[in-house]
């Protein structure tokens, strides 16, 4: 499979895109991990149409990862009239339309025959609840999803990716504070493990410092390829121990 980072900025950066990732398994179509309101832009600038990637699986419901789903919900319902496939961790599922969505995407559409209705989720697109403990089949690769923490009270989800076709293993942290478990469970048996990163630590801890990634042993360094970070990152590219900044726009193959 590849990985390729539509972006690797935080949600503050202005040089970088969001951290949102386009997958392209060995065999069957491509999918995203996450659409923030970057991703159409950083679509465009590495040439891949939109509508060609019709199906997002979603992390949790911050705008840097969701942002995006607006205009790919009015695009996918009023000019291609065939709506995206959103896969969407049951507990996030209750709060994307009311809570995320509605106040844009909300509206009363007219029909044929006159009379209107009231737009809804399903209106936009075709809506696939992902369960605790599922497993997701995007043509060879399975996605396993796994709970992450990252803001008090909040819901969020990190990717395990394996691709029967190459056999290549990646594990995905989405948006994480620091969890060892976490990356020893899903990341023990990776290629490579894209893990956010905050290079300073400014005490709010909803994400993994950079800090704390250097507790991690060299061996498991290796592995980490660095995402959502600042437009400052190349002030630390020799601060990074053994662990690699990821590259917007850049395929990785597993």
């Amino acid at each position: 499979m590849e990985i390729l980072p539509l972006g690797v900025g935080e949600a503050f950066a202005k040089t970088l895109f969001q951290t949102n990732y386009f997958v392209l398994p060995a065999d069957g179509e491509p999918f995203l991990v996450d659409f923030g309101y970057t991703a159409p832009r950083a679509l465009a600038a590495w040439g891949i149409a939109m509508e060609s990637v019709p199906r997002v699986l979603v992390s949790h419901l911050h705008a840097d990862h969701i942002g995006g789903l607006e205009e790919l919900g009015f695009t996918g319902a009023f000019l291609w009239e065939d709506r995206a496939r959103l896969y969407v961790p049951e507990n996030l599922l209750p709060l994307l339309w009311d809570h995320c969505l509605s106040g844009g995407m909300g509206q009363r559409l007219r029909q044929a025959d006159g009379s209107t209705r009231e737009a809804a989720l399903d209106t936009y697109f075709t809506v696939e609840s992902v369960a605790p403990g599922a497993e997701l089949q995007f043509g060879s690769v399975t996605v396993r999803p796994f709970a992450t923490p990252h803001v008090p009270g909040r819901f969020s989800w990190g990717f395990h990716l394996h691709d029967r076709g190459t056999g290549g293993t990646v594990m995905l942290s989405c948006d994480s504070c620091f969890n060892r478990a976490n990356v020893e469970s899903y990341g023990a048996d990776a290629d490579a493990v894209f893990h956010d990163c905050q290079l300073r630590s400014n005490g709010a801890h909803i994400h993994a410092t950079l800090d704390e990634l250097l507790t991690l042993p060299d061996a498991w360094q290796r592995k980490i390829l660095l995402v959502h970070y600042a437009d400052d990152w190349q002030g630390f590219t020799g601060s990074a121990g053994s662990m690699r900044f990821a590259r917007q726009g850049e395929r990785y193959r597993f």
